[in-house]
């Protein structure tokens, strides 16, 4: 992207297929901008307003004002160009890049953004898209446990609905039976056996034998909790069966159990127990 506004300050995560850059801009004047990528973009502005003037490839001018809160959609490989005129001294954008075959790839064929027709539009009108937007921007900018599950969580919420509402062809959703038994077994014995490591929605799909897509779905209905918020689960309840070793160092346990940092462990535990994993341990060896 070829934008000539002044970076205030830029932080971007990288994960397989998409990237998330969260960057705030001094836009007091006229800037221009020129963009054209191989990846689908989504922009969600969280500061502003600014007034545009953005000519397509077709030949058509779009002036309209950007504001917070509105997500912007730039197809893969649709050059962008023109200008902004910033209503104040700063904005800030959470700029999403996804691979075009990001979706159909994590949903085994089900939706394929190349084949969905979808169009520039300055303001997607999504609220779920602006939900999940504003929590990845905030895993970007203070990444918290379990980041790349999440993350990826998020992500296919975003994509998903665009297949699903924002395609010139709406995207088919295919049905399917579900999860059986004996997979949803397998899946939670995977996690059992890898809860000190990077658990992806990918790894456990794999273990489900269906798409990301079903496995997200069919999980939470299953188990009543998101993979996500399963996996923290085990992890703190994991933590809370290992806390009996009064000489287990916390910050060592954090890790052994997949967070990435005692304070991570902390707060998660907290919500779950809450109370302190100290607490919680010195209350366990109180005499009765």
């Amino acid at each position: 992207m070829q934008f000539d506004a002044p970076v205030l300050d830029e932080t971007s995560t990288d994960w397989p297929r998409f990237s998330v850059i969260s960057s705030s801009y001094d836009v007091s004047g006229r800037r221009e901008i020129d963009y054209q990528g191989p990846e689908l973009g989504l922009i969600l502005r969280s500061g502003g307003p600014t007034h545009d003037v953005l000519r397509m490839e077709d030949g058509r001018t779009e002036r309209f004002t950007f504001r917070p809160g509105q997500v912007l959609l730039i197809p893969a490989g649709e050059r962008v160009r023109g200008y902004i005129q910033g209503g104040g001294a700063t904005i800030r954008n959470a700029l999403l890049l996804a691979e075009s075959d990001w979706i159909a790839w994590a949903s085994g064929g089900e939706f394929e953004l190349p084949h969905l027709g979808l169009r520039w539009s300055a303001d997607l009108g999504n609220p779920l898209i602006v939900e999940a937007m504003v929590a990845l921007e905030r895993e970007t900018q203070q990444p918290g446990p379990m980041g790349r599950t999440y993350a990826e969580s998020l992500a296919l919420v975003i994509l998903t609905e665009v297949a699903r509402h924002h395609a010139v062809r709406p995207a088919e959703v295919s049905r399917s039976d579900g999860i059986a038994p004996r997979r949803l077994r397998r899946v939670i014995d995977y996690i059992e056996a890898h809860l000190g490591e990077d658990i992806s929605l990918l790894d456990l799909a794999v273990e489900a034998g269906v798409s990301r897509v079903h496995f997200v779905r069919q999980f939470k209905r299953l188990a009543g909790l998101s993979p996500h918020q399963y996996v923290l689960r085990r992890r703190v309840e994991r933590a809370a069966a290992l806390l009996k070793d009064q000489d287990a160092c916390l910050k060592a346990l954090a890790h052994e159990v997949g967070f990435s940092s005692q304070s991570h462990l902390t707060s998660a535990f907290r919500r779950v127990y809450g109370t302190t994993p100290g607490a919680y341990r010195h209350r366990r060896t109180l005499p009765e």
